[in-house]
């Protein structure tokens, strides 16, 4: 895999857009058919992503109304996994200690900690077919970074220290075609604190499903987010930064 840093100034992409800095992104490309390391891992990600959707999905294959779904979770479980790897990859290269923690149920998002600080990192993923740049910058359909359901929100209880996100520039069906390819890119896209989340001149509430749902039956059930807006948000780098302090 190769690791790339690019700047990306939203006002050029989009002069309406809300967000004033540039945001800094970071790109890691994989290629499947021509590194083996890359095929070495990109093969176990795919097998503990098809076992963790069947473990949080326990008798949805049997149920042939919740087949296609269940090929809908097995995507969205593999980029999360995924999603997962690269950042606790990214951070251990910039001596940030970082490892998983154990996952128990399709409640409970995938997440990462920091271990000589004790403190924890919710890693979301997205799939904004319409690339990077439209995520961060559209002055009107920007991403979010995504925080807790806003029913289980207690602003005095930090769930997370931090929220990070990482965004594939494809629709989510071509995952599995795209990741078993050359020149497979993947994004760091920034993040959001606990801080950042609670204050209601930055964070909003957002009704909808995420993109890397990992039960079969929330598929079709939007819920209530609290979430950062990009042009809100911190970039690649700095939410790195602030995870050193």
């Amino acid at each position: 895999m190769k690791i790339f840093s690019e700047n990306i100034n939203c006002k050029e992409f989009d002069k309406f857009s809300k967000r004033q800095k540039s945001f800094t992104v970071v790109k890691y490309s994989f290629s499947y058919l021509s590194d083996k390391d890359d095929e070495i891992l990109i093969d176990e990600i795919i097998q503990k992503g098809e076992i963790l959707a069947q473990k949080v999905n326990k008798g949805a294959a049997s149920n042939s109304t919740y087949v296609r779904s269940l090929k809908t979770v097995k995507n969205n479980a593999i980029a999360g996994l995924l999603a997962e790897y690269i950042w606790k990859h990214y951070l251990n290269s910039n001596d940030i200690q970082v490892s998983e923690t154990e996952f128990n149920d399709a409640s409970n998002q995938i997440d990462l900690l920091i271990v000589d600080k004790d403190k924890t990192i919710e890693v979301r993923s997205s799939f904004p077919r319409n690339g990077i740049k439209f995520a961060v910058c559209h002055n009107r359909y920007e991403f979010d970074i995504i925080g807790p359901y806003s029913n289980n929100y207690k602003p005095n209880e930090i769930q997370k220290d931090f929220y990070v996100r990482v965004l594939y520039p494809f629709q989510s069906f071509l995952l599995i075609e795209k990741i078993k390819q050359n020149n497979f890119d993947v994004y760091l896209v920034g993040g959001a604190t606990w801080e950042m989340i609670c204050n209601n001149n930055i964070a909003i509430i957002k009704s909808f499903i995420p993109e890397d749902e990992l039960n079969v039956e929330r598929l079709s059930t939007k819920s209530n987010y609290r979430v950062v807006p990009y042009h809100n948000a911190l970039d690649t780098i700095e939410i790195m930064e602030l995870m050193k302090k």
